[in-house]
């Protein structure tokens, strides 16, 4: 046996809403790619292809950039290409070594058109970088990391001014 029959209209127009719910999302959502993209987090630099000051082919703006420890710099590729960032050794970028800092920064691999990479800087100091690719005088840049000081420890407020309870055995 079956149940009442509805009305053609209120049939078809469940339908279309079904069909609404289901297609809008997807074309309103983002589109797949097969780019490692990821949040950006903290300081950004860009790689371009000529900002102002760059010269001639890419460049990272900025180039130099200064943060305080525990911060992390994202970089993004916004150029046809592929780059990396590579923690700079005197050989490979004119004598100018890979600064004094101790962190990890190693190297990126290559990453292309509109993916990042990201790199958390824990310890004070200047991390030399360039792009493996293009070599030392064609891009570089640097990260100079600050002790950004003591990190306090919150004390608990006392909410709408009623006292806390006091600890056990005291």
């Amino acid at each position: 046996m079956h149940g009442p029959r509805l009305p053609r209209k209120v049939a078809a127009g469940g339908g279309a809403a079904l069909l609404a719910m289901l297609v809008l999302p997807a074309i309103h959502g983002p589109l797949t790619t097969r780019a490692g993209v990821t949040p950006s987090q903290g300081e950004r630099v860009l790689i371009e292809e000529s900002p102002s000051g760059c010269g001639t082919g890419s460049c990272y703006a900025p180039a130099d950039i200064d943060i305080r420890d525990g911060a992390t710099v994202t970089w993004f590729n916004n150029t046809a290409t592929a780059h990396t960032v590579t923690r700079c050794t005197p050989a490979a970028c004119a004598g100018q070594g890979p600064g004094d800092g101790p962190d990890g920064l190693g190297d990126s691999g290559p990453f292309g058109n509109g993916a990042s990479w990201f790199f958390t800087f824990r310890t004070p100091g200047r991390y030399a970088y360039y792009c493996r690719l293009y070599g030392y005088e064609a891009m570089h840049g640097s990260v100079t990391v600050h002790n950004a000081g003591p990190r306090s420890t919150p004390t608990p407020a006392q909410p709408f001014g009623i006292p806390l309870p006091p600890l056990p055995g005291r």
